[in-house]
């Protein structure tokens, strides 16, 4: 209503709050201390060393990492939230990175009052919600460039973040504890046992009609359907990656014997075990790696994540005749996997959303850290029905490799030196890769005989698989020839290039001798064998017309 003397509109108050009561206004809790960005999971590792005395949360942009406490070990990918209340201490997997280093923000807060010790999350709280990265850009946004106007901003958008966070942490925890949700990761974990309704039900203490009932409508299906459903797909992913005997396969899969497997195979598949290999399937590729394996092999997918450069060529090439998106995009958007009804899901093992993806299809995932680009490619080609035109790229590739080290034992004899690839990212430094880990370091350690840097084996970079670098300590890494790739933001490469013009870096033995090549990031992104072939090519074309025009 409009109050004429005064002119301004009032707003009737609630009838609990009487008019001539104050009510009492609780003071905040937290105030917010830094906001950082974090490259890699060793920056994670040193923020949360240097934090361990402040409360914490940190927020996946991209990449993933394995983390874990004294009670519990969880991996954290794209959208991944991590709230690590003060004192608690995260350990974090040193064994190998990851093909896509974590990145994201850290932010720190503690509490306004010292005394207060109310805190609204676990110890440790870890939830998947892709909206936070929107909240965490915002706040990020306003820390470097505050607004004069409104010295709100900043705080407001970090409160509305802790309150969103509350939020969702209420609602996963609803969601965790209820019994439907233990039913169904008790099947998952238990689907090679005898399992029933009743003693499912009986174990919630439900009636097992209402368990049907709520099982249904959650699912979709019934509980037989579901498990029935869950085995068979498991059935079809060994099938894909092995030749087991149909007596492997029931036990594999939890069926008493070979007939019922069959007879349930056949009903869910619509072809028996011994066939459904030789079936022609719509495969959904989740990685740039694994889309351009398949394309060399002779397999185009229905849907693949490409990489940009790949893109180019396939479309050169006349094979575009599939739908390409982003590696993030599936991650963000399974509905877009769920439409394009596949018969086959092929990603990178682990995958945080494995269980929902088998809803859609078989999920084959590559445990990609324990095995080298060669063995990948041959699980590929086996899952595509094409193990022999996998075998015909690595001989091709061998041929290469033996021509290519006939080459440099002429031109440099056969100790090679050191060598390393070193991918700006501009003021916040660069990425080094180590052994068996992309971005050309199979092709110069591996291929080629190259050593990487001695500073890098110092460090014990080459177990984690690669090293962020501040800027300041990059030319540390130096070694007798250096590939370079660029930031493509033009203010991030003037960074760079003001920095190799520095003494400490026109003195490098490297870029005395002329050593320095410079290399295409998104080429030697991959470890696929058309990237492979390519960035062997490239190399060798940048070693060679150096040393003629050395001579």
């Amino acid at each position: 209503m409009r109050n004429s003397e005064h002119g301004f509109y009032s707003k009737t108050p609630p009838a609990s709050v009487p008019l001539h009561e104050s009510c009492a206004i609780p003071s905040p809790m937290y105030k917010l201390r830094y906001l950082v960005k974090i490259h890699d999971q060793e920056a994670l590792s040193r923020t949360d060393q240097l934090w361990s005395e402040l409360h914490t949360i940190y927020i996946v942009t991209a990449g993933q990492a394995r983390l874990s406490t004294t009670n519990e070990q969880f991996t954290v990918d794209t959208g991944s939230v991590i709230v690590r209340r003060a004192g608690t201490i995260l350990q974090h997997e040193r064994k190998r990175g990851s093909v896509s280093p974590l990145q994201g923000f850290a932010i720190a807060f503690e509490p306004i009052e010292q005394e207060v010790d109310t805190w609204p999350f676990a110890s440790v709280t870890s939830l998947t919600s892709h909206n936070m990265t929107d909240f965490v850009y915002d706040l990020a946004q306003a820390c470097m460039c505050p607004e004069a106007d409104n010295p709100f901003k900043l705080h407001m958008l970090f409160f509305q973040l802790l309150a969103t966070l509350k939020e969702q942490v209420v609602q996963v925890t609803q969601e965790d504890h209820s019994w439907l949700d233990l039913t169904i990761k008790r099947i998952h974990d238990m689907y090679t046992h005898p399992l029933s309704r009743e003693q499912l039900a009986r174990e919630f203490n439900i009636s097992p009609e209402h368990f049907s009932r709520e099982f249904k409508k959650r699912t979709g299906l019934t509980f037989v359907e579901y498990i029935t459903r869950l085995r068979i797909r498991i059935a079809q992913e060994h099938l894909m990656l092995s030749n087991p005997s149909l007596q492997e396969l029931a036990e594999l899969t939890g069926y008493r014997d070979t007939f019922y497997l069959s007879r349930k195979f056949k009903q869910v598949v619509g072809s028996a075990p011994t066939l459904y290999r030789k079936k022609p399937k719509k495969i959904v590729t989740l990685t740039f790696n694994y889309t351009a394996s398949l394309i060399a092999l002779g397999q185009i997918p229905h849907i693949g994540a490409v990489a940009s450069w790949m893109s180019d060529r396939i479309q050169e090439q006349g094979m575009d005749q599939f739908e390409q998106r982003g590696e993030h995009e599936f991650i963000h958007n399974l509905d877009l996997i769920a439409d394009a009804h596949p018969d086959l899901i092929v990603g990178y093992a682990p995958h945080a959303n494995l269980d929902k993806l088998r809803q859609i299809a078989p999920t084959v995932l590559l445990p990609f850290e324990e095995l080298d680009w060669q063995e990948q490619l041959l699980r590929l080609g086996r899952i595509a029905g094409l193990e022999a035109n996998a075998r015909q790229w690595l001989t091709q590739y061998d041929t290469l490799q033996q021509e290519a080290n006939l080459t440099l034992d002429r031109c440099l004899g056969t100790v090679r030196g050191t060598a390393v690839c070193i991918f700006w990212i501009g003021e916040s430094g660069a990425y080094i890769y180590g052994h068996g880990w992309g971005r050309a370091s199979h092709v110069l350690y591996q291929t080629l005989g190259f050593s990487p840097p001695a500073h890098m084996k110092r460090e014990g970079h080459l177990l984690t698989g690669y090293a962020h670098v501040p800027l300041s300590e990059v030319h540390l890494y130096a070694a007798d020839y250096i590939f370079m790739s660029y930031p493509s933001e033009l203010s991030q490469r003037e960074v760079v290039d003001h920095l190799l013009h520095q003494e400490r870096w026109s003195n490098l033995e490297a870029i005395r001798n002329n050593r320095v090549y410079t290399i295409s990031d998104d080429m030697f992104y991959g470890f696929d064998p058309i990237s492979m072939i390519e960035q062997l090519k490239h190399i060798m074309h940048q070693l060679t017309s150096h040393l003629s025009m050395v001579r």
